[in-house]
């Protein structure tokens, strides 16, 4: 196992990065974090040799990754010379250009078009903007060569400003998505954050464990950390870090790999309605409980529980997160003005795409209307009657003929149309305030059983469709609203099949398990049945059935 590495190593290793070379401005963090001249200066040629840059094995694969510091206007050129001289296909960019109003890493890439960094020229062909992270793909030229290269660049945009994510599902579906699209034949994968050390030695561990766990079903991360560090100083950060890397690691041994390519759907889902080896229960049974595993502590819910606020929840173990909970603005002197049992959920291709709520009760109405229009939600998805086995679901919180007022907000219908499956009604809010006014669409789907869920996915399906075409259409850029009673289990099917859909429709690929995990991170219980969670699968088959060059 090599040494961990002090600062007593360091004296011989530093010669390139700022002794021999007159290279004002080309490290990042001045005076701490240099390459190690021994084990690596990356080879570019002509000019300077130098870069803050240095080879990172990986496992059973030498010189696997690069970690870089982010680039710097003077070194823009050395970056791009060195993804060329390295054959390099892929970047990974474990930060923001700016976090906490600070400059962690200058724009490298142009943002359109082609430009010209050293003897290499950039064009970008394309973005793509996900909800946690995003993929630029760029054509590379280098003067006096008529080759083409073509290179992805992966920014994760998760990561908070400070510390480490709050669960590391959202990094590990970020890091399956950068080894798919990596080539085989690339040269190393290019890693960098700011300083080059801290999340991009967590990519790198995390990565290079999974591949152990693949081969081996042992993990040494204590062991990789060590001989990262004898590559590169201070890799790994903080121990906050260090944790993350566990947790990451443990979540991916738990949970397995449950991404499927579109094509084998309906073999996997074959599969897994059999009774598995050894067990009493269905493979969709045994993937279902392994949702339930992880429990939310109740310090996680801090308003909810609130003397002030607990008549405000329509049940008492269905409360949102403080992490991800809807603020309303304070009305002054009013204890708990603020809270709504209303959660934030991201999108597949934008962070706070919904708002997940529970169905409003008579003392929770005007609280309802404040959220829509201080948060510009222009779109209301309703997932239940108002009575269902005799029990009130929810409150009828719309005037039916004449306008009503809810404290601020008056509100008159416009419009009722009746569908087959569902009730579009159109409102006209105003805010008595000041007069602004603007037009809201509540969908209600009508055809969801009492108990139970729908025999065919079909008619969600469109109902799904037809609610982003409206968005599309005539929403804002607020969050489409969704409720059923609690505001978990239909809700969450109907984000779950929102997100599934999109992304079966861009990657060719389906991860339920992945999904509703997700949405569990920003809301509880999401999904809350296995009948629901079967009716997912059920339903994404469905809509594959629809598409011919998928058809089997």
């Amino acid at each position: 196992m090599a040494p961990w590495v002090g600062s007593n190593h360091i004296a011989g290793w530093i010669q390139a990065a700022g002794l021999e070379f007159d290279t004002p401005g080309v490290n990042f963090y001045e005076c701490h974090i240099w390459p190690f001249h021994d084990i690596l200066t990356i080879k570019i040629h002509k000019i300077i040799d130098y870069i803050n840059a240095n080879y990172i094995d990986g496992y059973r694969k030498q010189n696997a990754y690069i970690a870089t510091q982010g680039a710097l206007p003077e070194t823009f050129g050395d970056f791009w010379r060195m993804m060329w001289e390295q054959r390099s296909a892929t970047v990974v960019m474990m930060t923001k250009l700016e976090e906490r109003s600070r400059v962690k890493c200058d724009q490298y890439w142009p943002s359109r078009g082609t430009e010209t960094y050293g003897l290499i020229q950039v064009t970008l062909l394309d973005t793509v903007e996900l909800a946690t992270y995003c993929v630029r793909t760029f054509a590379l030229y280098k003067n006096g060569s008529s080759e083409k290269r073509e290179v992805r660049q992966f920014q994760f945009t998760a990561w908070p400003d400070h510390g480490v994510p709050e669960h590391p599902t959202p990094f590990l579906a970020f890091l399956r998505r950068v080894k798919t699209c990596n080539p085989p034949d690339a040269g190393p994968m290019v890693v960098h954050c700011s300083a080059g050390v801290g999340r991009t030695g967590c990519f790198i561990v995390i990565d290079a464990m999974l591949e152990r766990i693949k081969h081996e079903k042992t993990v040494d991360i204590y062991g990789h950390v060590t001989l990262m560090r004898a590559q590169r100083n201070y890799m790994v950060q903080t121990e906050d870090q260090y944790i993350f890397i566990h947790d990451a690691l443990l979540e991916a041994v738990t949970c397995g790999n449950t991404e499927v390519p579109a094509r084998n759907l309906y073999a996997y889902i074959q599969k897994l309605t059999q009774i598995e080896a050894g067990e009493n229960v269905t493979g969709m049974e045994l993937e279902f409980k392994r949702l339930a595993s992880s429990k939310a502590h109740t310090s996680r819910f801090i308003s909810a529980n609130l003397p002030c606020n607990k008549f405000k929840n329509r049940l008492v173990n269905i409360m949102p997160y403080e992490s991800t909970r809807i603020c309303l603005q304070p009305i002054r002197g009013v204890e708990g003005s603020d809270y709504i049992n209303a959660s934030f959920i991201d999108g597949y291709r934008q962070q706070k795409a919904y708002v997940a709520t529970q169905g409003p009760l008579a003392e929770t109405t005007e609280d309802f209307w404040r959220m829509l229009w201080e948060h510009n939600s222009t779109i209301v998805v309703m997932l239940t009657k108002l009575r269902e086995m005799g029990r009130e679901k929810c409150h009828q919180y719309w005037p039916a003929e004449r306008s009503a007022r809810y404290q601020y907000f008056v509100v008159d219908p416009m419009a009722e149309y009746n569908m087959p499956q569902y009730i579009l009604r159109e409102f006209k809010v105003t805010d008595a305030r000041d007069g602004q006014s603007r037009t809201v669409r509540q969908f209600q789907f009508t055809d969801w059983p009492e108990q139970g869920v729908p025999k065919s996915g079909e008619g969600f399906i469109d109902f799904i469709g037809q609610v982003h075409k409206t968005k599309e259409q005539f929403g804002q850029d607020g969050p489409i609203s969704v409720h059923c009673s609690a505001g978990v289990g239909r809700t969450g099917v109907f984000i779950t099949l929102s997100i599934v859909l999109e992304r079966m429709r861009y990657e060719g690929v389906v991860d339920i398990f992945q999904t509703v995990k997700m949405l569990r991170t920003q809301r509880p219980a999401m999904v809350q049945t296995e009948d629901q969670y079967q009716f997912c699968y059920r339903a994404a088959l469905e809509y594959l059935g629809s598409f011919d060059h998928y058809a089997t």
